[in-house]
């Protein structure tokens, strides 16, 4: 679900329990990444209005900040005193309940919240506070780098021995002016041999980003056949030089949404449609809301991708591994409980529960929970399953 990128900075954070606002200024998607407009090529027309700021996509945006908030307080405030969250976070990170924080624990669960932190600042578009010459700017700005598509077929594959472009759309060539393809640039060699199915596909014919992104299945990853849902990755641009090989511009950061996302039936579209369903029983991992997929790739943007180079100390979020499954990622817990910190659909199944756990009504809003369930393994059938049960506070 996620290529390699660059984690934005680490940063000191501080929660901000204003939910749908920051600073008296109303977040908006648009501050959060260059959102591609059109109704086709991978547009975001249909699930945001660019002039109103509405949609589906600032729906999905509101049950965003509220469940981070949410569960962040929960565990700041409520950690020691409360069964449900403890075990909660037994279940999906692995950090024992030893019936309050403190110790190795404790630092475990502050790891775990300040990770969220991070997260929210990002979707609430959260400002430095410290002293300096950054104050009040944001945290992680966008500096127009960080796109959004409602899809991939904004991608079109070229050919290796295509003539390469630079960012500028311009043709690339060597100090003698003759051309240079796309194989002849070596880092983009070097990202075709990395798999003899990649293939380089160009952004630039639909977008304004110039550059090229490797893969084996680019503007194919969201074809109906394939039930993908979304994808975090890295576009290339070159920096044209007449005296020798083209340099490597920083990259450009891409979020895809594709349309199984917005359209799939085993999801609920929000968390009031997906509480409206719960009965005891149900299984946690039939009622994470549509939202999830957008949440699920700012950890990538975020936190970066494990390349794998580090075993002993590993930085990033896994990629290639990542598990999706909830049973899948409630053994991992068990059985790895780091990697489990760093997977995540373990954070996203988290957030769904404590949601769903503590949640408030606010009548029509999507956002709004109607009644409070808690999760736990229960016996339904010859199998178990995370399912619904009425809460006991305490």
């Amino acid at each position: 679900m996620a290529k390699p990128l660059l984690p934005l900075g680490l940063a000191t954070v501080l929660l901000c329990l204003l939910l749908r606002t920051v600073s008296g200024v109303s977040v908006n998607l648009n501050d959060l990444f260059v959102v591609h407009a059109g109704a086709t090529k991978s547009g975001c027309d249909t699930y945001f209005n660019q002039k109103n700021g509405d949609g589906t996509l600032d729906d999905w945006l509101e049950e965003i900040n509220y469940s981070l908030s949410t569960a962040i307080d929960k565990i700041d405030q409520r950690y020691n005193r409360e069964k449900s969250i403890r075990m909660a976070i037994q279940t999906f990170f692995g950090i024992r309940n030893d019936g309050r924080a403190r110790g190795d624990i404790k630092v475990k669960v502050d790891n775990l919240s300040a990770n969220l932190k991070r997260v929210l600042d990002f979707f609430s578009f959260e400002k430095i506070t410290a002293d300096g010459p950054s104050k009040g700017q944001p945290i992680y700005p966008l500096n127009g780098n960080r796109f959004l598509f409602c899809g991939s077929d904004f991608l079109e594959a070229k050919k290796k021995g295509t003539v390469a472009r630079d960012w500028k759309d311009n043709e690339i060539k060597d100090d003698k002016g003759k051309a240079v393809t796309i194989a002849d640039v070596t880092a983009y060699a070097n990202a075709l041999k990395a798999d003899p199915n990649n293939k380089a596909w160009w952004s630039g014919d639909h977008t304004p980003v110039k550059g090229y992104y490797f893969s084996t299945t680019g503007g194919k990853y969201c074809g109906p056949a394939t039930k993908n849902l979304g994808l975090t990755a890295a576009i290339q641009e070159l920096e044209a030089d007449p005296s020798g090989q083209p340099t490597l511009r920083k990259p450009v950061e891409i979020v895809v949404l594709c349309e199984e996302s917005f359209t799939n039936t085993k999801q609920p579209d929000s968390y009031r449609i997906g509480g409206a369903k719960i009965k005891a029983g149900t299984n946690l991992a039939d009622v994470v809301p549509k939202s999830a997929t957008l949440l699920h790739e700012a950890f990538h943007v975020l936190f970066g991708v494990d390349d794998g180079n580090n075993p002993a100390n590993p930085i990033g979020f896994l990629q290639g591994d990542e598990i999706y499954d909830l049973a899948a990622c409630i053994q991992l817990a068990k059985d790895d409980p780091e990697k489990a910190r760093r997977n995540p659909e373990n954070y996203v199944f988290f957030l769904t529960h404590m949601y769903y756990l503590y949640g408030e009504p606010s009548g029509t809003d999507p956002s709004s929970i109607d009644t409070n369930w808690d999760f736990a393994p229960i016996k339904k059938g010859t199998d178990y399953v995370y399912g619904a049960v009425i809460p006991t506070w305490g």
